[in-house]
């Protein structure tokens, strides 16, 4: 069964303080280089089975990219309007992906624990899924995270002309939708703030700085 991965990184990080998120570095290596590389063994060999979705900051991520190795690179697409909503984000980097992947699994560029063998289960379990369900959503002490994973009838919908949104797709066929119940933080762990991103280092004692 082929996957493809969407990477969503088009906002403004407000709440940061206007940077570009994903290119903090944890340990040396900013969010999106470690978020690549733990996809790097899952993805497939073209560069369009796996797209990052720009917006706010598409130039400074973009010159970031181009230090990485070429067999990390995703393909990137830019929402000209990245603040509308993160369905416009999705929408962008579903048009864009290869179109004959079986399901695809959206994650956000801001995870700072979530790790390919974290991304393999939920793949796992979303092949082992029951009848019916074409959406899985990961559920940590009933707070929903990412990677959410969906099939490719569910990727049609998103992209027709009158493309719902998922949280819509979902209100509308919630006995499609596996709210998967897993005991693992890395599923609803991102960084919003400065406090979580200080709350992280105390725990991790991982040390931290923005480029430049």
């Amino acid at each position: 069964m082929k996957t493809g991965f969407v990477i969503l990184a088009a906002g403004a990080g407000r709440r940061m303080g206007g940077v570009a998120k994903c290119l903090l570095e944890l340990n040396g290596s900013s969010l999106l280089e470690r978020l690549l590389r733990q996809l790097q063994p899952l993805r497939g060999a073209a560069r369009h089975d796996l797209v990052l979705v720009l917006g706010h900051h598409a130039a400074d991520i973009q010159a970031h990219l181009a230090q990485l190795p070429d067999e990390l690179a995703p393909l990137c697409v830019i929402n000209p309007r990245p603040e509308d909503d993160t369905a416009s984000s999705l929408r962008a980097g579903l048009r864009a992906l290869a179109r004959n992947v079986d399901q695809t699994v959206v994650l956000l560029a801001d995870q700072p624990l979530i790790d390919g063998n974290d991304i393999e289960a939920a793949r796992r379990a979303f092949e082992a899924r029951g009848p019916g369900i074409r959406v899985q959503v990961p559920m940590v002490h009933g707070q929903p995270g990412h990677p959410v994973i969906f099939d490719a009838r569910v990727r049609a919908d998103l992209i027709a002309p009158e493309h719902p949104s998922l949280r819509q797709w979902r209100a509308a066929h919630p006995e499609a939708v596996s709210l998967w119940a897993v005991d693992n933080p890395h599923y609803t762990r991102d960084l919003d703030t400065p406090d979580d991103l200080n709350a992280l280092a105390r725990e991790t004692r991982w040390t931290w700085r923005w480029p430049g």
